[in-house]
């Protein structure tokens, strides 16, 4: 831990020796000249060298930086131009923090300081340089992705969801590849590319990673994925208010076949007087942070759809038949303890209280791969299991080279 980073401590004497060089002390012009330059030099150094409150260096390689949270880009955006930030949601009572010990980079004991908010140094580095890290997501992916036309609107606005899932840690077999599972709040469509969404879960993603573990995430979209929007903090766009959670980090628990199962819960939310969408997580809604309204078009009132399930994406440029899991790699049909699940579904509507739905529809465009089973309980309401091995294990894989399987199912919601 570094409670005075090199790169502060630097800049500081930097703009010290500038001062001094200018001779400018006791002149009101020239402070005010001097005042300047050491804003414009604090800016040229960027935020992840010069404004980190605290460093934490976690256990699995990352590095973790406390920024001020009203200092963090996104609050710079252009399209925030005249946005008032928000720290807390409205009508919500402030709760007692704790209980955030899921994560990786809390194994040393240590969190940010009040204030302050916890952002993985790669992306911080991402977010003062946008356009730097390249697509989101591969092109090819990107095209098969917007190619997918299964989808329900609602005449009901929608203004939020919930969901418990369980994690896991599926093969992914290739860096390109990843698997994830995560719900989904929409509006718009892919033909008029006005499709807006706000998303969150879990995934597995080695070249965005650098490794295998399962991270929590958030992802955004105002224009069908063409053009805006971004992961976690790679990009301007979600506003971070909770000191405990950091965004793209490793859960340190996950769920085993036969064993324990290890489970978020995770929920959206429109705030009836901001208009903001919040991300909240854990039985009791501790927020985590939220998208501004001003981000959106479809999305700026309510949302039409919502959706719950996993998605995978693979690369055959090899001819052989992938190894990419979903969920617990097992099918849905050997239930609890050995298959991946969402339960606890619940939609926010009218008055914006959250209920069970009171139908959905399950799809699966690769039911041969991964697959999706709808089922109910006294005591979770209905829910449903779903993933899969992939092609590994199906005798009806095509081979082909230069082949991109997008695979990829949901639940949606259906009023």
């Amino acid at each position: 831990m570094e409670k005075d980073p090199e790169g502060l401590s630097e800049a500081k004497r930097d703009i010290t020796s500038l001062k001094d060089s200018l001779n400018v002390r006791g002149r009101k012009r020239g402070t005010k000249t001097a005042i300047t330059v050491a804003f414009l030099l604090l800016g040229f150094c960027g935020l992840s060298a010069c404004a980190p409150l605290l460093t934490i260096h976690s256990p699995d390689g990352d590095i973790i930086e406390c920024i001020n949270t009203l200092d963090q880009p996104s609050l710079k955006s252009p399209l925030l131009k005249n946005h008032v930030f928000q720290d807390y949601p409205s009508g919500m009572m402030k709760a007692e923090e704790g209980g955030f010990g899921w994560q990786v980079w809390h194994r040393n004991g240590t969190a940010c300081p009040h204030g302050s908010f916890p952002i993985r140094r790669v992306e911080a580095e991402a977010e003062l340089s946008e356009g730097k890290y390249g697509p989101l997501i591969p092109d090819a992916a990107d095209r098969a992705t917007r190619g997918h036309q299964e989808r329900y609107v609602e005449d009901l606005p929608i203004y939020g969801t919930k969901a418990t899932l369980n994690v896991w840690n599926p093969v992914v077999e290739s860096g390109d590849d990843f698997s994830l599972a995560q719900i989904w709040v929409t509006s718009g469509s892919y033909e008029n590319e006005d499709l807006n969404t706000l998303e969150t879960g879990w995934q597995v993603y080695p070249n965005k990673y650098g490794d295998h573990q399962p991270r929590l995430f958030t992802y955004w979209t105002s224009d069908a994925y063409l053009s805006s929007g971004c992961y976690n903090h790679y990009g301007k766009g979600f506003v971070h208010v909770n000191r405990h959670v950091a965004l793209g980090g490793a859960i340190a628990g996950t769920s085993t076949i036969g064993g324990d199962q290890f489970d978020i819960t995770l929920q959206i939310w429109k705030d009836p007087l901001s208009g903001h969408w919040w991300l909240g997580m854990g039985l009791n809604v501790v927020p985590i942070g939220y998208w501004p309204v001003e981000l959106f078009t479809t999305l700026s009132d309510h949302a039409s759809e919502v959706q719950w399930g996993g998605e995978v994406i693979y690369l055959n440029s090899s001819g052989m038949r992938n190894t990419t899991q979903m969920g617990s790699g097992e099918f849905p049909g050997k239930g609890f303890r050995k298959a991946a699940y969402f339960f606890n579904l619940q939609i926010a509507e009218k008055n914006r209280s959250f209920l069970p739905p009171r139908d959905f529809q399950i799809g699966a465009t690769q039911p041969n791969y991964y697959s999706v089973r709808k089922t109910h309980s006294r005591g979770c309401g209905d829910h449903f299991y779903y993933g899969g091995p992939g092609p590994l294990r199906s005798s009806s894989f095509q081979s082909d080279p230069l082949a991109l399987m997008f695979l990829f199912f949901a639940v949606y919601f259906v009023v």
